[in-house]
């Protein structure tokens, strides 16, 4: 080449980056996909029997609020609504929770009265022993329903107290 050639040589193309910059940008890509797909999945992911409690309970506890601290007869008709609707949404879910529960009770109340009555009005033994079995089988669904029923109780209920703290203090 000589000196009056004006050829010249690019430091580095822009189609042929580094395999360094480039894995980089796989990195930082993959990273946001995964925090998107995070959020997301936060945001749609139903809430629990203990958040909901815990919500309401923080609805509830700042209307209570709201009433001790109002000081004119709209502010205690605003708070009074503020109150009802919270105990409302409080008994919707709560509601929710029992409805479920009685369900199941009932469902299984069904199954052990239709298997007591079919092994007492049956004369075939074979019969007989379905009808027990089904019987049997209620009875333990009866048992093991009102036990899970009586564990979550707790949690669900300490997290409504504990909203309602939250809440109530709040607004203080």
């Amino acid at each position: 080449m000589s000196v009056t050639d004006t050829t010249t040589f690019p430091a580095a193309s822009a189609a042929g980056s580094s395999p360094r910059r480039s894995m980089l940008r796989w990195i930082t890509g993959g990273l946001l996909v995964a925090t998107l797909l995070t959020a997301i999945a936060i945001a749609v992911w139903p809430a629990s029997e203990a958040d909901k409690a815990r919500e309401d309970g923080k609805q509830f506890g700042e209307a209570v609020a709201q009433l001790q601290n109002a000081t004119t007869a709209e502010e205690v008709d605003v708070a009074l609504t503020e109150v009802h609707n919270a105990a409302a949404d409080t008994a919707d879910h709560a509601g929710d929770a029992v409805a479920d529960q009685v369900n199941r009770q009932a469902d299984a109340l069904d199954r052990a009265a239709n298997g007591f009555v079919g092994s007492h009005t049956t004369d075939d033994a074979f019969e007989y022993d379905l009808y027990q079995a089904e019987l049997d089988i209620a009875l333990d669904d009866l048992a093991s329903n009102a036990d899970d029923f009586q564990s979550t109780g707790p949690e669900v209920q300490q997290a409504f107290w504990d909203g309602y703290d939250q809440g109530h203090s709040s607004v203080e």
